[in-house]
């Protein structure tokens, strides 16, 4: 398949051959592009061999501890100006092309795509700014890089018609990968440099959520970077609310986490199903039923890509504890009903069933 799309693959890659072709062939059987460029920091494993196979261009470049300089290095070898970066571990599901060449050619200097990344295991998504011009925009800081304007360009995310997964999450990719003691000794060295950066804290915080193995390291890091950088129009900032959030939960601290998620209701409850979705849960753990139903239900239907279920049988079985836990036990039968093959509705059901 191809469309002739004026779009350049990048990529950088380091001992990659478990993950590199189900990423290649994705970009291939949704775009069929032209040009792939795999930039290469040391692999000693067939990483190359398998990028070739897919007609990749390949360029070595000297890891020097900077996502960001091998990112650009890959760019500076694009044979197009539009640029999508990929990492090895992430997969293109689907793409509307049309929609993506009329962004091409109405965007302006400061428009930067932004991807919908369904994050595995979990399956949520949010946006990920993966697409931009190279002659408008670059890349900048040295782990978890961001796009960032050439000269007065300025920079407008966009969201951008298309779907890919991030299998990064998952424990078998991650103890493979070393990433937690690599990100986070990276990002520790960053701070070392730049002291409170707020992004930075963002980032370190994601770390140790992602890691799920210290928590609370995870709460004081996003605490610390949302006390520094509140501007709740910036990606990584509405990122970090919702893990603090998290976080939050997953500790027991849930009169901190109501504080918290009341503190931005007002920026990101309305267009956001699943910020309502964590509201709903946050609610529900400080025994506010009726609040945490009402959310629930604004979920249910909503508009956002959910492979995992908030705008469906999630928020039906979670109405279905309160709703239960309350004594309405008719009602709660009718919402586990309606999630299908979910298996801890399918329990429930057979649980109060025996009881009957």
């Amino acid at each position: 398949m191809g469309f002739d799309l004026p779009i350049s693959l990048c990529m950088i890659v380091k001992n990659e051959e478990a993950f590199l072709d189900t990423a290649l062939k994705s970009v291939k059987d949704v775009f069929g592009l032209d040009d792939m460029v795999v930039v290469d920091t040391g692999s000693t494993d067939k990483t190359v061999k398998i990028a070739e196979g897919y007609g990749a261009r390949i360029f070595n470049f000297t890891w020097i501890s900077d996502f960001s300089a091998a990112r650009n290095f890959s760019a500076s070898k694009a044979k197009h100006e539009w640029i999508l970066y990929l990492d090895a571990d992430e997969e293109i599901k689907s793409a509307q092309i049309d929609k993506l060449c009329l962004f091409m050619e109405s965007a302006d200097e400061s428009a930067v795509g932004a991807l919908k990344m369904i994050a595995h295991p979990g399956n949520t998504s949010s946006d990920w700014t993966r697409f931009y011009n190279r002659t408008r925009h670059k890349l900048e800081g040295t782990i978890h890089e961001q796009i960032v304007p050439i000269g007065d360009n300025g920079k407008k995310i966009v969201s951008i018609p298309i779907v890919a997964v991030h299998y990064g999450y998952a424990p078998e990719v991650k103890k493979l990968k070393g990433k937690f003691e690599r990100n986070s000794s990276m990002l520790k060295e960053a701070l070392e440099k730049q002291p409170g950066d707020p992004y930075l804290l963002a980032q370190l915080g994601k770390c140790y959520y992602v890691n799920g193995e210290d928590l609370n390291t995870a709460c004081e890091y996003f605490e610390k970077a949302l006390a520094a950088d509140e501007d709740y129009r910036l990606e990584y900032v509405y990122i970090t609310v919702e893990q603090y959030g998290y976080a939050l939960l997953n500790t027991d601290q849930y009169e901190k986490a109501l504080k918290h998620i009341n503190k931005y209701a007002n920026f990101y409850a309305a267009d956001k199903p699943e910020f309502r979705f964590l509201m709903a849960h946050v609610c529900q753990n400080n025994g506010l039923f009726q609040d945490a139903v009402d959310l629930y239900e604004s979920c249910i239907g909503a508009d956002m890509i959910d492979t995992e279920g908030i705008t469906s049988y999630l928020s039906q079985y979670n109405i279905g504890v309160i709703l239960e836990c309350v004594g309405m036990l008719e009602e709660a039968v009718t919402m586990y009903k309606n999630c299908g093959n979910y298996e801890p509705a399918k329990s429930r059901l057979a649980e109060i069933s025996a009881l009957k």
